[in-house]
């Protein structure tokens, strides 16, 4: 039937692209790639230089590995992966001898196995590589694209492209907070495997709370001039679920998300922040918690001071 439009045609195409690679097997090549594979966003996403063919191609062989291992028929997936080549025993075998030995693991004739088994098989890997370019879109979000620049920027006097430049500026200065939390996060893990004094690691740690207000601030910010969704983004992820790409933070009530969030001017610096949240209700308590929850260590103890005495002291 024909105006399904260009999506139908191209989800269509893909188990032939399918056909094609098995005739050679894996590792996936280059050549044996049509465009339909390359340009999966499952693919795109894990290549290293997405630009390149042959990066693309790694990131295939990759992926359609772990989609084999994953096969959502339980009674295909040993043969699936014979056909394909993923298995020792049939790695760098010929496609005849491959669907030889997969037609066996199924227990079907090898005529057979060509005709009916092998399409399904082509079929399934097909619909579970889109689906992982469906659940990606959802879940990944990219930062904005930067190019070297030759000359300064420039904008017309036009209300659209101040609007535009606008929500960049507020897309930019989000980013910018989580990748300075990460950091953080990442000079802290550092003093932690280097067993760094005490005194070091609880400095770093609140550094990266510091970062996280303002990894909180910017969000709030973004979500009061746009909403809760990323504008113009391949993704359902909102602001602030954005700052989880830095790394792990512990995780904090609302309360205490809405504290960060009023302290986080970023106008103020490290210092200026931790003595206001001192100062605070609440914040000492706060800070002392992140600090033990990214170092790992337990909360202390009451000290033999705070202990119950048996007997009262009394004089001799």
């Amino acid at each position: 039937m024909r105006g399904q439009g260009a999506a139908g045609e191209a989800a269509d195409e893909l188990p032939e692209e399918i056909r094609v690679l098995v005739r050679s097997g894996l590792p996936v090549r280059a050549e044996a790639c049509g465009p339909g594979l390359l340009s999966l966003r499952g693919v795109k996403a894990r290549a290293l230089h997405p630009e390149d063919p042959a990066s693309r191609a790694r990131a295939l062989d990759g992926l359609l590995r772990e989609q084999l291992d994953r096969l959502e028929n339980a009674e295909l997936a040993a043969a699936s992966r014979l056909l394909f080549g993923a298995e020792t025993a049939t790695s760098g075998a010929t496609l005849t001898a491959r669907r030889q030995a997969a037609a066996a693991a199924s227990g079907y004739e090898v005529h057979h196995f060509r005709k009916r088994i092998e399409p399904k098989v082509l079929a399934l890997v097909a619909w579970q590589l889109r689906r992982d370019s469906e659940e990606l879109t959802v879940r990944h979000a990219t930062p904005p694209e930067l190019r070297a620049a030759s000359r300064p920027l420039v904008l017309p006097a036009d209300v659209f492209a101040w609007e535009s430049a606008e929500h960049q500026h507020a897309l930019a200065a989000l980013w910018g907070t989580v990748y300075l939390l990460r950091a953080e996060l990442l000079n802290l893990a550092r003093l932690i495997s280097m067993e760094a004094a005490t005194a070091e690691i609880d400095r770093a740690a609140t550094a990266a709370l510091w970062r996280h207000a303002q990894v909180l601030g910017a969000t709030a910010r973004y979500r009061a001039a746009y909403g809760a969704a990323l504008l113009h983004a391949a993704t359902e992820l909102g602001p602030q679920e954005i700052a989880s790409y830095a790394g792990w933070t512990p995780p904090l009530t609302p309360a205490q998300e809405l504290l960060l969030t009023e302290l986080a001017d970023p106008e103020h610096g490290l210092a200026e922040f931790t003595a206001r949240l001192e100062t605070t209700a609440g914040g000492s308590e706060l800070a002392a918690a992140w600090r033990r929850a990214l170092s790992g260590r337990p909360a202390p103890g009451p000290s033999p001071d705070d202990q119950p005495h048996d007997q009262e002291e009394r004089p001799a």
